[in-house]
């Protein structure tokens, strides 16, 4: 027998406002636009007071000539490192206390395809990878053999009458090309790592590019034995302020390709103590708010997949990268170091940047690239020469496609209709110029890895929105003003439909430049 209780009436109406109310913080909530974050404090890092960077030396006969001094154009030399994220850059001594201060500090710089090879061709040509077709890191769609390498900035450079050098590592896959230790067209200097029975992990890496390697120099194929006294980014720091040693007297174009501090994120061994408990190396652990994010309903499926690392794994893979980074850093001082002997400071454009960045558990990524989110594109860049440039902090979008177009400028060169990136040479000088207001990423699967599992996708990416569209027919739209960790995905929601909107026409356009 059922018994019913008759409620008094003021008690329904109060569980209807009840109701009520839950139901309107629920629809508040949903939309809501994102909260404005307050920007994390920047790193505070300080080298131990006794630390003084390891310097490869050279003997200088005799300083840059008169002639050269005097010809109007600039030396420029390129120190490139491998897989570095944006905020390990605080973590450089020489960067921090040389370059930055006395540089121009681009804070908005973006590689438009995250991953080695495709960024490094975009690099040397000046266009899209969806231009110059090498995609990933390895044939069919990627990879050195991929690469039409005969016109690029080393052809560019040495038609405008400039000494060319490369140093290091270049284009993934490079050991398949024929005859072993081929030079490229433009180059008249020659040191690049050769890899021999890689495997095919890329997110693995390549010990072979720190120690036990080999390189073909000017196409010769010389071993290199012992990690105590061929440590890679040393090899490759020596050869390059020999170089410029060499050079003195005339225009050059140097370009330093580090393999530091990719994976397996290997240091030289002075440096193998560095950011331990009790060193007097400071370590700040990386907690931004997106790491290993734990609500990813709002995120493309393939995220589901990615099983995130521990926080004991993160943190040791972050000490390992700056340790790695700290090679760097000795080169970056010995190159100032060589400019300063030869005379040749004020006669030197020097550009300090990575082909991509990297994660450190941001959005549930370990340590990786390949992906849309601004840990995988945003890149360390700052322009040094105190005789041509007022330091500063500049934000506006740049990104490897201007590279080319800036060296070719610089060299007093015609710019080519095939280039897609622009001239920062008016951004160095603080020049007053119309600047773009978007710019293009893009991604295609790779042969492995991480890489393997995020879809192919294109993104429009302005000072205050990123915009993406993946080929599973997927989208992600972030306010990069309130929203800069990109947790809230907007798209789809009817309040920011204007703006998707417009993104969608801006994103095609792109597409067809």
């Amino acid at each position: 027998r059922r018994v019913y209780i008759r409620l008094p009436l003021h008690w329904i109406v109060m569980r209807r406002k009840i109701i009520f109310l839950f139901l309107l913080i629920a629809l508040f909530v949903a939309c809501a636009p994102p909260a404005t974050f307050t920007p994390q404090p920047p790193i505070a890092f300080t080298p131990p007071a006794n630390y003084t960077p390891t310097i490869f030396d050279i003997d200088v006969e005799s300083t840059a000539s008169q002639e050269r001094l005097s010809d109007s154009r600039p030396n420029i030399i390129v120190i490139m490192t491998d897989d570095q994220p944006f905020h390990t850059m605080a973590y450089m001594p020489t960067v921090i206390t040389e370059l930055i201060p006395n540089g121009v500090n681009f804070t908005n710089a973006f590689a438009t395809t995250p991953l080695c090879c495709p960024s490094r061709v975009s690099i040397l040509t000046g266009e899209y990878a969806h231009n110059h077709q090498v995609l990933t890191n390895r044939m069919p769609m990627g990879g050195a053999l991929k690469f039409n390498d005969a016109i690029t900035i080393a052809t560019w450079m040495k038609d405008a009458g400039y000494r060319t050098a490369y140093y290091g590592k270049y284009l993934n896959d490079y050991e398949a090309l024929e005859p072993s230790g081929y030079v490229p067209p433009g180059w008249d200097e020659w040191g690049v790592f050769l890899g021999k029975n890689l495997g095919e992990n890329e997110d693995a890496g390549n010990l072979q590019y720190y120690s036990n390697f080999s390189m073909s120099e000017n196409g010769a194929i010389i071993e290199y034995r012992g990690q105590k006294v061929n440590f890679g980014a040393d090899v490759v720091t020596q050869k390059s302020v020999d170089f410029i040693n060499s050079a003195r007297n005339d225009p050059f174009f140097l370009f330093i390709g580090y393999y530091n501090p990719h994976s397996p994120y290997m240091a030289a061994p002075r440096h193998a103590e560095t950011f331990r408990s009790g060193t007097g190396w400071d370590w700040f652990q990386y907690r931004p708010p997106n790491f290993n994010e734990e609500d990813i309903r709002d995120k493309p499926d393939y995220l589901n997949d990615i099983s995130p690392l521990s926080l004991g794994e993160l943190d040791a893979a972050h000490k390992r990268i700056l340790r790695s980074l700290l090679s760097v850093d000795d080169g970056v001082a010995s190159v100032l170091n060589a400019l300063n002997k030869t005379g040749l400071k004020e006669k030197t454009i020097v550009v300090f940047f990575s082909d991509n960045g990297a994660t450190i558990g941001d959005h549930r990524f370990g340590v990786s690239k390949n992906c849309v989110y601004e840990a995988c594109v945003k890149i360390p860049f700052v322009v040094y020469a105190p005789a041509f440039f007022e330091a500063r902090s500049e934000d506006r979008l740049i990104a490897n496609i201007d590279l080319a177009p800036t060296f070719i400028d610089i060299a007093g060169g015609s710019i080519p209709e095939s280039i897609d990136g622009l001239s920062l040479f008016p951004l160095f000088k603080n020049e007053p110029v119309t600047w773009r207001e978007d710019i293009l990423l893009e991604h295609w699967p790779t042969e492995e890895g991480v890489g393997s599992m995020i879809p192919e996708f294109y993104s429009a990416r302005t000072m205050e929105w990123k915009y993406v569209e993946y080929v599973t027919g997927e989208k992600e739209l972030y306010d990069l003003v309130n929203d800069p960790y990109e947790l809230v995905n907007l798209a789809g929601k009817r309040e920011y439909r204007d703006i998707e909107n417009e993104l969608v026409m801006r994103l095609k356009e792109l597409k067809d430049e």
